[in-house]
């Protein structure tokens, strides 16, 4: 398994604007996407070379990223790593003993993560690059 790069990360935040704010003004970050809404989470996005930072605030109280704050508080929630081809990637961690689940998204159709508890506690998303 070949990653090509670090597509984005998540970090998981109680309140958007603040930590918006902070990355912004204090890290010196320029947002690319503000404020949008997608799947039960309120985002914003930074753009730092060809990775992102994404700012994700959950509006479902019952959905991951809620559950990630309530029982971790806020912080790293995701690391998603770009990949020629998802399947075949998936296939070979699995083979070297990684845990993989795979995730519905109505917006961005399956989603395949490597599980924490294969990673030390960190969630691993494998994106497949963009041709």
């Amino acid at each position: 398994t070949v990653y090509k790069r670090i597509d984005h990360i998540v970090i998981a935040v109680k309140n958007l604007e603040q930590s918006a704010a902070l990355y912004g003004d204090k890290f010196g970050l320029q947002a690319t996407d503000v404020g949008r809404l997608t799947e039960g989470l309120k985002e914003t996005t930074f753009t730092t070379g060809n990775t992102r930072i994404v700012l994700s605030q959950p509006v479902d109280p019952n959905g991951p990223i809620a559950r990630f704050i309530e029982e971790r508080g806020e912080g790293l929630y995701l690391v998603a790593l770009e990949v020629d081809n998802v399947d075949k990637a998936a296939e070979a961690l699995r083979k070297r003993g990684a845990r993989i689940a795979e995730a519905p998204s109505a917006e961005h159709g399956r989603r395949v993560f490597i599980h924490p508890k294969s990673a030390h506690g960190v969630l691993f998303q494998l994106v497949e690059s963009k041709a």
